[in-house]
C-alpha cells in the first residue's frame, strides 16, 4: 500500500502545476505521436444589449465553442502500436470526416482531463530544406465537452 502511495505523489504535478510535457492530445483513446505542442481553446459568444434603459452594454452568455489542436513531427506511427497514432491515421481520418473522441490530458492522477468528441476540421505538413518535416492538426468540437479530475 506504501508503495503505492508513493507512486501516486510522484505522477502528481508540482505544487498543482501542470509540466508541459505531460499534456497530451489522445485520440479516440490514442496519443498523437511526436506531438511538440498541443493546445485546448473554448470561445463562449457573449451577445451585447443596450437600450435606451441602460447605461453601456450589457453581455449576456450565449453558446460556446471548442477546439483542440496540435503540432508534431511527421513520422510513421511505429509498427504494432497499441498506445499511438500519427499523421497517417490522423489524415485519413480527416479526409473521411469521421468524427474522433478527443481527450487533452496529463494522465496524471489528480490533474484535469478534457473530452469531447470533434472533427478534423484542418491537417497540415511542411518541411523545409534543413530538420525535420512537421505536421499539425486542428479539431473542432462537436457539441460539449467535458472537464474533470483524472482519478
Amino acid at each position: 500500500m506504501q508503495e503505492l502511495l508513493i507512486l501516486i505523489y510522484k505522477k502528481m504535478s508540482t505544487n498543482g502545476t501542470y509540466k508541459g510535457k505531460n499534456l497530451r492530445i489522445k485520440i479516440d483513446g490514442l496519443t498523437v505521436f511526436h506531438a511538440t505542442e498541443c493546445k485546448f481553446d473554448s470561445t463562449m459568444k457573449i451577445d451585447s444589449i443596450a437600450t435606451k434603459d441602460t447605461d453601456g452594454e450589457m453581455g449576456v452568455t450565449g453558446n460556446y465553442s471548442w477546439g483542440v489542436s496540435t503540432n508534431m513531427l511527421m513520422a510513421n506511427t511505429p509498427s504494432g502500436s497499441t498506445t499511438t497514432q500519427g499523421f497517417l491515421e490522423l489524415i485519413n481520418k480527416h479526409q473521411s470526416g469521421t468524427e474522433v473522441e478527443v481527450s487533452f490530458t496529463t494522465n496524471i492522477v489528480g490533474d484535469v482531463v478534457i473530452t469531447g468528441n470533434a472533427f478534423i476540421e484542418k491537417m497540415g505538413a511542411a518541411a523545409g530544406v534543413n530538420g525535420l518535416a512537421t505536421a499539425d492538426a486542428t479539431f473542432k468540437g462537436n457539441g460539449s465537452y467535458i472537464v474533470a479530475l483524472i482519478d
